[in-house]
């Protein structure tokens, strides 16, 4: 039977040093040469595998993004192989929590965090269900709807370029921002008095957002773009961001299509019309904010304040740049009972895991029309971020969103879920973030069989 680390296994080193002794011309010994050193690595390579974190202490933060990585590969088995090796794709952190992929036909080890994911020899012509970047994104997009990348190809000039007018935006006058305010007929624009769940956020913002596929065009549901006249470099500078990020969330899509057993140009007519919206996020200092350990549900004014409520993003995908040196507020409620869903209003027990940021790495995110359209194999899963007593955050999530006119439908086995049209569950949404009147709508509405209640 399989030993734990540490313990005598049944070949003993004795037994080695008196089997070599025998000639090898005799044959059932050399058999049993051969029998012992098949024992030796299969305990060898089982004890391995108790301890994953451990065996790879190396290469965790001090090491990460050189070579070589540590790597998780799927095995036929359907056990997790883990390895060293030059690869496709790599886990840089993790744990030693397995989750099946959304076919689950394999297991992929995808850590007690969110893990890190490396794409510095992705190429995306080249994507097939055995392909490593594909299993161990689909498994994280399974397990944790959240992953990091590294080596994605986004310029480290442009996202300097883009942090420093970010805090130079912020940093002007209220009466400068408010030329640019949002309104309840134009979502796009400079904001400080955004709900979510019918409870203020900690923050000001700003949102810039393609209409049709278009920075430049006007929609019925979202309005269209107001772009401030100062600093100077704002609007050139979040145009090519804009731009860097849509191609970077087309080749992630291109990677979960395939873990969904499609085409990996599956999504990519959407890229055409596409209604994705980056945001601007300023979080300053909070009086009295909550702790980490806050529990899941919204905090009364005398508990203190979250800079933004729980909540899931409605879209495809979310691609959020955070800073590794500033506070460590973003979390993901992680429920070890995968068969629920992780949406607001079904959630399963559970705890608040805090996504740390890694120097130059995008946070990603499945949002709500990826879990209608995967059939729940990739998971929205409810998330927050805290306020901070003493430190200015910023952040900027690119939420990546179909065309207003898609019907977003299961492709995966028996439906779990309605049709959900794009356009009106994105102005529904909308409608709750701005005011407390009307609903925020969730996907579990949309369930065949609705028999939950919200999480007030």
């Amino acid at each position: 039977s399989p030993t734990r680390r540490g313990e005598n296994t049944e070949c003993t080193t004795a037994t080695v040093v008196a089997m070599l002794t025998v000639p090898m011309r005799f044959p059932l010994l050399t058999l049993q040469l051969i029998g012992f050193l098949v024992c030796l690595t299969v305990a060898g390579v089982h004890s391995f595998m108790l301890s994953p974190a451990t065996a790879f202490g190396a290469f965790q933060r001090p090491l990460r993004g050189l070579l070589p990585q540590s790597q998780v590969v799927a095995g036929r088995s359907g056990k997790a192989c883990v390895g060293i090796g030059h690869r496709t794709a790599g886990i840089l952190r993790g744990g030693k929590t397995r989750a099946y992929s959304p076919m689950g036909c394999r297991m992929v080890d995808v850590g007690n965090e969110p893990p890190v994911i490396d794409l510095a020899r992705l190429n995306t012509q080249e994507l097939t269900l055995d392909s490593e970047v594909v299993q161990v994104i689909a498994a994280a997009a399974s397990r944790w709807g959240f992953f990091q990348v590294i080596n994605h190809g986004v310029d480290a000039k442009l996202l300097s370029d883009f942090d420093r007018v970010t805090k130079d935006f912020f940093s002007m006058e209220k009466e400068e921002k408010y030329k640019v305010k949002r309104t309840a007929d134009n979502s796009r624009g400079y904001f400080d008095d955004e709900l979510t769940k019918q409870t203020l956020d900690w923050k000001e913002a700003y949102d810039v957002g393609s209409q049709g596929g278009s920075l430049d065009a006007t929609s019925d549901v979202d309005g269209f773009n107001q772009w401030p006249e100062t600093p100077a470099e704002f609007t050139p500078v979040v145009r090519e961001y804009f731009s860097e990020v849509t191609n970077l969330s087309r080749d992630l899509l291109r990677i979960l299509a395939v873990g969904l057993e499609q085409p990996a140009t599956f999504f990519d007519d959407q890229l055409a019309a596409h209604s994705s919206y980056l945001r601007l996020n300023h979080y300053p200092p909070c009086p009295s904010p909550v702790d980490a350990s806050f529990p899941l549900r919204s905090p009364t004014e005398q508990e203190g304040f979250l800079a933004i409520n729980r909540h899931t993003d409605a879209g495809l995908l979310t691609v959020l740049r955070q800073k590794h040196d500033e506070p460590n507020s973003l979390q993901v409620y992680m429920s070890e009972d995968l068969s629920h869903s992780l949406s607001d209003t079904d959630p399963a027990p559970g705890r608040w895991v805090s996504v740390t940021p890694v120097e130059g790495a995008f946070t990603i995110n499945i949002g709500d029309m990826m879990q209608v359209v995967s059939n729940d194999a990739y998971r929205a899963p409810l998330h927050r971020v805290l306020a901070n007593k003493t430190r200015h955050r910023y952040s900027a999530p690119y939420f990546f969103n179909p065309p207003y006119n898609v019907d977003c439908a299961p492709i995966l086995g028996a439906p779990v879920y309605n049709v959900v049209n794009w356009g009106e569950f994105r102005r529904r949404r909308f409608e709750g973030d701005f005011s407390d009147q009307g609903e925020e709508v969730q996907i579990a509405q949309y369930k065949m069989d609705k028999d939950s209640a919200p999480v007030r």
